[in-house]
């Protein structure tokens, strides 16, 4: 175990990059927990407003349980500032927390006990609440939900089948947002787990990796997290078409090396390559379905030569290769099957 002596139950870990406006309320919802065990870790990616300023203004209200952490660079992500926050994490369980977000007061206690009671590797929360406005004293709050149906009204374990699981995830039975769940330190050190250097989908392959190795995943019906929408922030930046297609494609390309490297090391895929396709093309799907709607605006010429630049500088793709090879004679195999019983 790689507790700490006096280490607290949480760490929270908070990217950080131009919310002045909104991390106090952030750091507001933490000091109101019912659960008070927990150490907060703020990873500012080069913030260039006053948001390191506010930050330093909640220190002493922490009493030593907040830390700011200030990147060299700007990574433009979540995913870079949340693996240096896991380098500074000495709790039992993590939780990821957005910078603009809110927590309710019982959120910490709920998922901790939780957490304890099941032995849990992952906590996952199936429904969060979300405003639509960034104005949240004057905004009416609604529940939502990623995950189409099928909510568990009860804390649940998880089947331990991987492959269920990931048949499950194809079908959108698991929520993806890192700000949804708490997870065991412990198992994402001896499963090395973290998130994928990657400007997007990071918390999709965080979620596949967390459903490939965890023993015990508990979904529970909770709702904890409040959401504020942002037209202006990482997740609704805009971009021009071209920029668009380049974003997704780079995407895909590093993504896709990083998840089948990852995959690849799980004794669980090595017995079963064919499950670990199905993983695979959980990324891929969901970026063609971003991809699939403005590709007719594009000519074939401009399209491939987007696409080749993208993946020259990934190196290797022979993973790639062999997934779209494999997958399909897959497809083949089924539409060969099916021909043949509908000839009977």
């Amino acid at each position: 175990m790689s507790e700490e002596k006096n280490a607290p139950q949480i760490s929270v870990i908070i990217p950080m990059y131009n919310v002045e406006d909104y991390v106090g309320e952030c750091l507001d919802s933490l000091l109101c927990q019912t659960f008070q065990d927990f150490e907060v870790i703020i990873v500012d990616d080069c913030s260039t407003d006053g948001s390191r300023e506010v930050v330093k203004n909640y220190l002493p209200k922490f009493d030593g349980k907040l830390r700011l952490i200030e990147s060299e660079k700007n990574s433009g992500c979540c995913s870079i500032p949340r693996r240096i926050g896991m380098k500074y994490a000495t709790g039992k369980y993590v939780f990821f927390l957005d910078s603009d977000d809110m927590i309710i007061k019982t959120a910490f206690e709920r998922l901790y006990n939780i957490a304890e009671k099941f032995q849990a590797d992952v906590v996952q929360c199936e429904k969060f609440f979300a405003s639509e406005t960034p104005h949240l004293k004057s905004a009416t709050l609604t529940i939502r939900s990623f995950k189409p149906s099928g909510y568990v009204t009860v804390p649940t374990l998880d089947t331990e089948n991987i492959k269920r699981r990931i048949e499950a995830c194809r079908r959108g039975e698991y929520v993806w947002m890192d700000w949804t769940r708490l997870v065991r330190r412990d198992f994402m050190l001896e499963n090395g787990i973290e998130h994928p250097p990657i400007l997007y989908e990071e918390d999709l392959l965080f979620t596949i990796y967390c459903i490939s190795c965890a023993k015990r995943y508990v979904k529970i019906p909770d709702t904890v997290n409040i959401y504020r929408y942002r037209p202006n922030s990482v997740m609704h930046s805009r971009y021009s078409l071209i920029g668009y297609v380049r974003k997704w494609t780079s995407v895909l390309a590093t993504g896709f090396s990083h998840c089948d490297k990852f995959l690849s090391s799980v004794e669980y895929y090595k017995q079963h390559p064919e499950v670990k396709y199905l993983a695979l093309d959980i990324l891929v799907q969901d970026i063609f379905s971003k991809l699939v709607k403005i590709y007719k605006n594009f000519s074939p010429s401009l399209l491939d030569d987007m696409i080749r630049e993208e993946f020259a500088k990934v190196g290797d793709n022979s993973a790639m290769a062999a997934f779209f090879f494999n997958m399909s004679i897959l497809s083949s195999l089924k539409l060969g099957t099916h021909f043949l019983n509908q000839q009977k």
